[in-house]
């Protein structure tokens, strides 16, 4: 399978953590780190673009959680303790200290169980449109098939994509055909290769459910910014409610993006993060 070269510069590696190898790439330099946790079908390579505009002024890690990417993929240890051991763990094994952790979706769930499990350990947090915020949009609405089975659907879609080549996927998959359409053709690669190294092990992150931001947010005391997708006001004020509760923590709703904030207003999204981060 083709897939991307490394930049220049940056390197990659793969570390023991929590019992479990995991891999990332690593821009180097002097800045404060920044480490980037990726979403449930995603895998570090995707977050590229993000990283490419960040690389100047921090030295950013991404890295694949388990099950996804180079990483290994083990049946079990994907539910939201376990994901934070993992980034506990790829912290201790690369020295890290004082990180900035930013993640989205799953990995918004991830970096934010972090900071609850180890509030002296981030200098600061950011979480974009993270999973654990997510069930307050649907207002108790569900798919009848996807609740009888929760995972029946995400294991079928993993293997209907590791059933096609690259190139089939890039034609086939409505979003990421759209995202050649647009132009996006590094994006586009780039989801396909995480797609195609997908384990369907991970359907166990969706059996073991989400952290829970009106038990835990009090328990994180790092600067924190959620970032979410555009939404009604009465989604807007629960958000708002969520964020109270953390001791130094503020939610902002990205206008006109959906749950890919950053790739559906980079600008306005990049902006709004790099407020925040001259500010910690």
């Amino acid at each position: 399978m083709e897939t991307a070269t490394l930049p220049e510069g940056w390197t990659e590696g793969t570390v023991e953590a929590n019992g479990v190898r995991l891999h990332y790439t690593r821009t180097g330099g002097d800045g404060p780190v920044l480490v980037v946790a990726h979403g449930v079908f995603d895998d570090g390579p995707c977050r590229t673009p993000l990283v490419r505009d960040l690389a100047d002024e921090y030295d950013v890690i991404a890295y694949d959680a388990r099950g996804h990417g180079l990483s290994e993929a083990p049946e079990s240890g994907y539910g939201v303790d376990d994901r934070a051991a993992d980034l506990v763990g790829l912290l201790d094994a690369l020295d890290v200290e004082n990180p900035v952790l930013f993640g989205h979706s799953m990995g918004g769930d991830t970096v934010l169980a972090t900071a609850a499990t180890h509030p002296d350990l981030p200098r600061a947090v950011v979480a974009v449109d993270p999973a654990c915020m997510l069930d307050d949009d649907t207002d108790g609405e569900s798919d009848d098939q996807t609740a009888e089975d929760p995972t029946k659907e995400v294991r079928e879609q993993i293997l209907w994509w590791q059933d096609h080549t690259k190139a089939q996927l890039l034609e086939a998959d409505e979003e990421l055909a759209g995202h050649v359409e647009a132009g996006e053709t590094e994006l586009a690669s780039l989801l396909a290769d995480a797609r195609l190294r997908v384990s369907p092990n991970v359907v166990a992150v969706f059996e073991a459910g989400w952290f829970d931001p009106a038990e835990r947010f009090p328990e994180i005391v790092a600067p924190a910014l959620v970032l979410r997708a555009d939404a009604d006001e009465g989604a807007r004020e629960r958000d708002r409610e969520h964020a109270a509760l953390l001791a130094d923590g503020r939610v902002v709703h990205v206008d006109g993006a959906g749950h890919t904030v950053f790739r559906d207003e980079r600008e306005a999204a990049t902006r709004e993060l790099r407020e925040f981060l001259a500010g910690v």
